[in-house]
């Protein structure tokens, strides 16, 4: 696999990634701005731009550890691929 394969795949999970994150968020009644405040983040801010993958924020697997406990949903549900 060439490394432009590999940058464009490793997207594809990051936007799945954000995409999941914002489903089950939703899914569970959360603003971004509530769910942003229970992981230990001062505003919605930079969750909001990882959901949306504005400028390339993303979310790192501490945030995703945190999100997963929080919306009590399995971290592996947030790498699925549509």
């Amino acid at each position: 696999m060439t490394n432009e394969e590999l940058e464009v795949y490793s997207e594809e999970i990051l936007n799945a990634v954000s995409s999941n994150v914002k489903k089950y968020r939703e899914k569970r009644g959360y603003s971004q701005m509530q769910l942003a405040l229970e992981i230990g983040m001062s505003s919605g801010a930079y969750l909001g731009r990882a959901e949306l993958r504005k400028d390339n924020y993303h979310f790192n697997i501490k945030h995703l550890a945190k999100i997963s406990k929080v919306l009590d949903v399995p971290i592996a549900s947030f790498f699925k691929l549509k």
